[in-house]
């Protein structure tokens, strides 16, 4: 027996070409403006910050952040990573506790 797929319709007035990177990203797992890690990471996450829960717009500031730190052993694969808001990896790098602090 085939498992039946449904599929999300293309929004009407979207295109590949009109540089909305989120959309497309998160979409299809690709964009010609994206890095593939990038793509594929906004697909993973459906557009959403992992941290926040907010999902992203065009203009916002992403960074890419490992899940588990990489200097508490954690891997650079794509199952320890994650694109949060600039501000939501600052959070999460002072949660973690790998901030130094200056005197």
């Amino acid at each position: 027996m085939t498992p039946i797929v449904r599929h999300v319709k293309v929004k009407s007035d979207a295109s590949p070409y009109d540089g909305n990177l989120i959309y497309w990203s998160s979409r299809m797992g690709k964009h010609l403006e994206a890095t593939k890690r990038v793509a594929t990471l906004l697909k993973k996450q459906k557009g959403k910050c992992t941290h926040c829960g907010m999902y992203f717009r065009e203009s916002d500031v992403l960074e890419i952040d490992h899940i588990t730190p990489k200097r508490l052993g954690g891997r650079d694969e794509y199952k320890n990573l994650q694109i949060l808001y600039r501000h939501c990896h600052d959070e999460k790098t002072t949660e973690d506790g790998l901030v130094v602090k200056y005197t």
